[in-house]
């Protein structure tokens, strides 16, 4: 079913939906720019840009029974997460103009935990969930929102209506409670008894959980989503493959050293009060660090040479990462972590690099005075914080990202934005590493999205182990049955609410480690014995992603012999004429489509489910776009095709500046989902045929 009224789900009807719909373009303008109408009748959006109702709901609860004057809140899954939420509102706060007529920047930390189950019937409704509210001036809120969007460590709706839930159930037995009789009635009103609350208690169950959602099978659930992300995001060569490269190929092995540098972590225990785990911490963020790096683009070095390390036996891209595949074993359990949504595992991966640059740092006169990029000396005197600028090593941005990626390198440290993601951004990278400056990471999406271009990945890897810098790669676009990046990557994220989970209705992320990287050692050891990792998918969503994802081979199969047949018969021939490019990988660029062969499996693999078109005209792209008969909103990877305009809905405030790197306004971005192959030929004819009509 397809809705066209703005503002609905999509899909329609759907409680936890990802996505809504802005069925026009001048809905999406309408959006960008606050207008009162459009807003109103918005009931959900993507989980990360709009907070869902019941987050609201139980922010607007919790403000109201713990707020102070002025206060407002938002929840995160963990008191980690609220500190470093906290961290980045004292951060943000300290940049500020006129600092001493805002208010004050306190920041309160209040954790809540629901009950444990207490039988084994409750473990199959019941479990224990951590969450930890932040509390500051109504001013900042924007600070709050920020973090939630860009770092992506959110709480699910489904865990915000499970603890409303409980906080309810809570509140009503303390009520029914104190009443010594079975019901009675106060001023002509029937007050709610015991069999009230279980009542509610078991409709809740009854309607809200089901039968079929046994919270007992999440943490198995999750086992399976991790088994089958292992198997598939590193593609084994077959006998035969393996045989005819062995005859082909003369090959070494070179040696990689783990780093083993110790990163110490403090974690707090909560006191149990009751049904709800209570503790409140404040914090006055007056003396946050006020050097916070802005995006530079000068290369000359801010960090003080170290010793490279060089590879001694080189070997040529293909040969090695074939070597480096057939080794590559992927322990689901230790090389595989999975998040409450895809930003946060990009968050995930950044901090962890962010540590490891620490112990640098640390080794360095650090406590004394550090230049910055202006030359120049500024006090540090918050010498624990990590990242947000100097002395910390720059990442580079390679290639034209989603927005938020790019948002976390610039706003938690200082990056290289390279957003041609071609040969010419290769060149750029290798002024800069012959300049003598050393990056710390470099991030990169394969292919990028929404210009959906392939940066050479055994260049970039040469490049790395040349260097000494780590690459961390966004595998979402392409998928793990398209591509095989692993070998060329130190760390490889993935968006699993989109073609993994297909289904529009569940929000999570995963990350994958490279047991064969140098970064290795230091990752398991950041992550798992400094428990910097946090295990923060609800299990609701864990066992919906886990059912979704069942068929995700196949469904990613058929979505890319949807779009080649879609290309091919209706929207090639229409390039030159009303369409001015279509950017997909084998389309993009020569440069593009051989980059992607690379890394392309070559049992199952295709060139994904996801195009870009631009228009010569903007008003023939608004009536293009307008005519598609199809669900039209944000995200992608669905079962169903979704568009949007991209650009508008991704970039609006800043349409002049992305055009320098080829986004032009009138983009428009299509995910082609499982529909019937000439039904999809249909819908883009007709808007075809209106948008050609003068």
């Amino acid at each position: 079913m397809i809705t066209q009224t703005v503002g609905d789900s999509i899909p329609p009807n759907t409680n936890h939906a990802v996505s809504v719909c802005l069925p026009t373009w001048e809905a999406t303008v309408g959006y960008e720019e606050g207008d009162a109408v459009i807003v109103k009748a918005m009931t959900t959006g993507y989980p990360r840009f709009f907070i869902h109702k019941s987050v609201k709901k139980l922010c607007e609860v919790l403000s109201e029974k713990y707020a102070k004057d002025n206060e407002t809140c938002l929840c995160f899954p963990s008191y980690s997460v609220a500190k470093r939420c906290r961290e980045y509102v004292g951060v943000k706060v300290s940049s500020l103009e006129n600092r001493a007529a805002l208010p004050s920047s306190k920041v309160r930390i209040l954790q809540l935990a629901t009950c444990k189950p207490m039988t084994q019937e409750e473990i199959k409704f019941k479990r224990e969930c951590k969450i930890a509210v932040v509390f500051v001036d109504k001013a900042y809120f924007r600070l709050l929102k920020e973090f939630w969007q860009h770092t992506g460590e959110i709480i699910s709706s489904r865990l915000a209506e499970y603890v409303l839930h409980e906080l309810f159930v809570v509140e009503k037995s303390s009520i029914s409670l104190s009443q010594p009789h079975a019901s009675s009635v106060h001023d002509g009103k029937e007050t709610e008894t015991n069999q009230d609350v279980i009542r509610d208690e078991e409709a809740f169950i009854e309607t809200r959980f089901g039968r079929n959602l046994d919270f007992s099978f999440a943490d198995e659930a999750k086992i399976l989503i991790k088994k089958r992300i292992a198997s598939k995001v590193v593609e084994k060569p077959t006998e035969e493959q393996i045989r005819e490269d062995d005859g082909n190929t003369n090959q070494d092995n070179y040696d990689d050293n783990d780093d083993d540098d110790n990163n110490n972590n403090d974690n707090s225990d909560v006191a149990n009060d009751g049904f709800f785990v209570q503790a409140t911490e404040e914090l006055l963020l007056d003396d946050t660090r006020t050097n916070v790096a802005g995006s530079t683009r000068e290369i000359a070095s801010t960090i003080q040479p170290e010793q490279i390390e060089t590879v001694t036996s080189f070997l040529t891209s293909a040969v090695a990462a074939d070597d480096n595949r057939r080794s590559l074993e992927i322990n689901p359990e230790a090389d595989v972590f999975l998040f409450p949504s895809g930003m946060a595992s990009i968050f995930t991966a950044h901090r962890l690099l962010l540590n490891l640059d620490s112990l640098r740092v640390h080794r360095s006169r650090f406590n004394s005075t550090t230049p910055n990029c202006s030359g120049t000396t500024s006090p540090t005197s918050q010498p624990n914080l990590i990242g947000y600028g100097p002395p910390y090593k720059k990442t580079v941005m390679f290639g034209f990202p989603y927005t938020d990626t790019l948002s976390i390198l610039r706003k938690f440290n200082h990056t290289y934005f390279l957003g041609n993601g071609d040969s010419s951004a290769m060149d750029e990278l290798k002024k800069i590493l012959q300049s003598g400056e050393q990056i710390l990471a470099l991030f990169i999406e394969a292919p990028s999205n929404p210009l959906l271009k392939m940066g050479d990945l055994a260049a970039l890897r040469q490049l790395a182990d040349i260097y000494g810098f780590y690459i961390v790669v966004d595998e979402t676009v392409g998928g793990f049955v398209n591509i095989d990046v692993l070998p060329y990557a130190d760390i490889v994220c993935s968006s699993l609410t989109k073609i993994f989970s297909g289904d529009s209705n569940v929000i999570a992320g995963s990350l994958v480690l490279n047991p064969k990287a140098k970064l290795y050692s230091f990752a398991q050891q950041f992550l798992i014995e400094n428990k910097e990792y946090e295990d923060c998918l609800w299990c609701e969503d864990a066992l919906y992603l886990e059912r979704n994802s069942r068929d995700f081979i196949a469904r990613t199969i058929k979505v890319n012999e949807n779009t080649e047949h879609l290309l091919n018969n209706v929207l090639i021939p229409q390039q030159g004429k009303l369409i001015k490019k279509i950017f997909y990988p084998s389309l993009t660029s020569p440069e593009t489509k051989e980059n992607f062969d690379k890394v392309k499996c070559k049992t199952q693999g295709g060139y994904g489910g996801l195009f870009s078109l631009t228009f010569f005209e903007e008003g023939k792209a608004r009536k293009f776009f307008n005519s598609l008969q199809l669900c039209k909103g944000p995200s992608l990877g669905t079962n169903f095709t979704l568009a949007c305009p991209y650009a508008i809905l991704a970039h609006y405030n800043e349409l002049e500046e992305i055009a320098k790197y080829g986004v032009e306004s009138n983009l428009v971005r299509v995910s082609v989902g499982l529909e019937n192959k000439e039904e999809l030929c249909r819908v883009f004819q007709h808007a075809i045929d209106i948008a050609n009509k003068s």
